[in-house]
């Protein structure tokens, strides 16, 4: 299926306006941005065969590796958000209907006779009523009585996805903000359970028929909690036949809040960042995330585009008025330099794990800071000139059917905001081994 045609007939159907009826487990836990499957699965059967290796280097919550497994490809993802991982786990593994049977009855059992104390992280009382957190503790509690990981995965992923609505956090976007109408309103083990019964027994159908399709496979996928600008040695030079990718949009502060929208439940589940720093301040360890060793004025790049984006918030730097206005060109161009810098590194990794004349694709957008238009798409394709690849083309689908904001912050001012990014470039790049100089 691979081969040098012009693939014009490729491009047809890439909004995917209509969803395929089987959805497997994508629907398990809600989260930003997420690749849809209709897109990985074409992108999979087009530049891949049954039985080879498919790398996701930003493996989210877990599409690809699934759309992977079900397709008869090997997998293997790469995560820095231990939220996703465990949302990605639960996704793939396979779980018996024997195993799914009792689960509800053994839960509200174990549920309401559970009598512990009271969970404690900074903060909580800020985030919830405490009747809340007495039920959330005595939930926690319950599922000791689960001696299978895979079934209380299953449950505490089913858990996190009421964990804002119960929370006075506002539910309806991916930041934390604090819905003033939602203080005071606790919910009791009854009204717990209630809301998360519904959610839990949707996620056991999903899990049990997705578990029947695959039971008899082999190669289950694997996820890696690490940096992608780190060389995974559990994947190794030459072994991917596929690198499929959706890479992070930017700055997570102003654009999609992953760290944000993953921090209560991951301060309730205790999970922990790779770097030792709290949870909370995930987003600080994203592509883009640590500002303070850029030089902007001494920074350069291989990528002409980026380097184009330097010189004219340089420009206008040199050219404020204010400190205070030179400062926000400068703060925002940090930020941009960081993102990039951080992808190329990502980039370089990627070219190690990929065989020669296989192909590297990623989806992407191109975001709007201080009315520039940063061209993420040629950016992507310069760097990947630099690394041993060939652009082979650059598509354009409309976004229909992703979880993103309506409007973002672009400038991070408050009460300034520009429409969110509505176009996503599929950019495939083939590893050729002639590298252009840096």
């Amino acid at each position: 299926m691979t081969n040098n045609t012009d693939l014009k007939n490729w491009l047809f159907n890439w909004t995917f306006k209509t969803r395929r009826n089987y959805l497997a487990t994508h629907n398990i836990h809600k989260y930003p941005a997420v690749f849809i499957p209709e897109l990985v699965e074409k992108i999979i059967n087009t530049f891949s065969e049954q039985g080879e290796t498919v790398v996701d280097i930003f493996a989210g919550s877990g599409t690809t590796l699934v759309e992977s497994f079900l397709l008869d490809r090997k997998s293997i993802g790469i995560e820095l958000n231990p939220l996703a991982c465990l949302i990605s786990k639960t996704k793939f593994t396979y779980i018996s209907d024997e195993d799914l049977k009792d689960i509800v009855t053994t839960l509200k059992e174990s549920f309401f006779c559970s009598d512990t104390k009271k969970i404690q992280f900074d903060n909580i009382n800020y985030w919830f009523h405490d009747e809340t957190i007495q039920s959330i503790s005595d939930f926690l509690n319950s599922i000791k009585i689960f001696n299978n990981e895979n079934i209380r995965n299953l449950i505490l992923v089913s858990f996190s996805e009421i964990v804002r609505k119960i929370s006075y956090c506002n539910h309806g976007g991916f930041k934390m903000h604090r819905d003033t109408k939602k203080v005071g309103r606790g919910y009791n083990k009854e009204v717990f359970f209630n809301e998360l019964l519904p959610v839990l027994q949707t996620n056991i159908n999903a899990v049990s028929n997705y578990s029947n399709k695959i039971k008899n496979k082999k190669n289950l996928p694997i996820i890696i909690n690490s940096d992608s600008t780190i060389f995974q040695k559990d994947i190794g030079k030459n072994k991917a036949d596929l690198i499929i990718t959706s890479p992070p949009y930017g700055d997570s502060s102003t654009t999609v809040a992953y760290g944000q929208f993953s921090r209560l439940s991951s301060q309730i589940l205790g999970l922990e960042t790779l770097s030792g720093t709290p949870i909370a301040q995930l987003d600080n360890d994203l592509l883009g995330g640590k500002t303070s060793h850029i030089d902007t004025l001494s920074y350069k790049t291989c990528s002409i585009t980026l380097q184009n984006i330097i010189e004219l918030f340089n420009l206008r730097m040199q050219a404020a008025t204010e400190k205070k206005e030179s400062k926000k060109h400068r703060d925002r161009l940090k930020d941009i330099i960081s993102f990039y810098d951080s992808l190329y590194n990502c980039m370089k990794n990627a070219s190690l794990y990929l065989k020669d004349e296989k192909f590297f694709v990623l989806v992407t957008s191109s975001r709007v800071v201080h009315s520039v238009k940063l061209h993420t798409d040629l950016i992507i394709a310069e760097f990947g000139a630099t690394l041993g690849f060939k652009l082979k083309n650059i598509y354009y689908r409309d976004i229909h059917n992703k979880r993103m904001p309506s409007k973002v912050s672009a400038t991070n001012i408050k009460g300034e905001t520009a429409p969110t990014m509505t176009e996503e470039s599929i950019i495939v790049l083939q590893k050729t081994g002639t590298k252009l100089n840096k």
